[in-house]
């Protein structure tokens, strides 16, 4: 089977996913523009995105920063503070 009889589903799935953003940012834009009622009514898929970003987000950097902290070889130099000042400060809930 060539890469032409693929479907366009099967096609996108190969693409790395910095594309696959991409090509949906481009396909979002191009829908807003051409038809901004539409691309209003699609929004929610995008509330549930950031918001499913935001919640994972926290604990990822959470086991990155734990992991490098079980990885560190005494006496070693670290930046630790600053990254933990730093997540402590962007998980803090905001009013």
């Amino acid at each position: 089977m060539t890469a032409s009889t693929l479907p366009l589903l099967q096609r996108l799935k190969r693409l790395s996913l910095v594309t696959q953003i991409v090509i949906g940012l481009i396909a979002g834009i191009a829908l807003a523009l051409v038809a901004p009622e539409v691309a209003k009514s699609t929004a929610f898929i995008g509330k549930v995105f950031v918001s499913a970003l935001k919640a994972v987000a926290p604990i990822l950097v959470f086991v990155l920063v734990m992991a490098s902290i079980a990885n560190h070889k005494h006496g070693q130099e670290t930046h630790i503070r600053p990254i933990l000042f730093l997540y402590l400060l962007g998980t803090l809930p905001r009013r």
